[in-house]
């Protein structure tokens, strides 16, 4: 053998162990750590409840300055009153989501990022295959089959929340739920949230269960049980997309397709 040349064998083994040290086993990746991502992922949520209670003090403030401007007067119990009518209206949709993504967002992507794995790594912010979109475009549409059906068999009252965007045509609320709510909730859950999961002993399947479990548990509040457990089903299917097409865009795409339909359909053409 030549003095000072390596076996192939040996120069791969070494290459392989750099690998491991700056990026970690393929295996258990992508990061974060379990104990870090569920640390940084408890610090997003809160910040979207800060980010609900600043829009109540903004909300509060804009009232007491509107009646100076009016020359009405309204007391403090009135105007908590009034705020909390408004806090579960339609019309406070895009504030409150998009104060949520200018919060979360930012946070996100810090907390994504690390020595040797970029914030794009960790969140899959790359490309899919035409491939993947199809196979995606058909679950999706018997995804939609399926939501059909169970508002034909499942017959309820509507929620109060759905009540309200029947026919409303609020560009705003619905500039929100196709824009805002994808974007945030898709790099939270199916981002971060799935990142973290990812390298445990869940697995693909354990990690697109639990973050389903929790998008769902996420929504508990707005809508009725039927609606509730398609959303779980909408959720599996996203996760499905992000574990084979190793990109969060496709998630964020039919997302958002989805709240576009429900746009469409309910608040601009009253359907339910």
């Amino acid at each position: 053998m030549t003095q000072g040349i390596e076996p192939n064998g040996e120069l791969l083994a070494r290459k392989l162990a750099h690998f491991d040290q700056a990026f970690g086993p393929y295996n258990q990746r992508p990061q974060p750590s379990l104990g870090r991502g569920l640390a940084w992922s408890a610090l997003m949520v809160l910040m979207v409840l800060i980010s609900a209670l600043v829009y109540l003090i903004g909300y509060g403030a804009y009232l007491t300055f509107v009646q100076d401007i009016n020359g009405t007067l309204l007391d403090v119990d009135a105007i908590e009153a009034l705020t909390e009518v408004h806090i579960d209206s339609v019309e406070s949709l895009f504030g409150l989501l998009g104060l949520e993504t200018l919060f979360v967002m930012p946070l996100l992507i810090f907390a994504a990022h690390f020595t040797g794995q970029s914030w794009r790594q960790t969140l899959a912010v790359k490309s899919f295959s035409g491939y993947a979109f199809c196979i995606a475009f058909g679950m999706f549409l018997a995804y939609l089959v399926l939501s059909f059906l169970v508002d034909i068999l499942w017959v309820t009252e509507l929620d109060d929340f759905i009540a309200q965007m029947v026919g409303s045509k609020n560009m705003w609320a619905s500039i929100a739920l196709v824009f805002f709510a994808p974007l945030v909730e898709e790099f939270f859950f199916r981002g971060y949230l799935f990142a973290v999961l990812r390298s445990t002993r869940l697995g693909a399947s354990g990690t697109i269960v639990i973050t389903s479990l929790f998008f769902m548990l996420a929504h508990v509040g707005q809508y009725q049980w039927s609606v509730l457990l398609m959303v779980g089903v909408l959720a599996l299917l996203l996760g499905y997309m992000r574990e084979k097409s190793g990109s969060i865009w496709l998630p964020v795409l039919f997302h958002a397709l989805n709240n576009l339909l429900t746009v469409v359909f309910v608040i601009w053409l009253g359907f339910v």
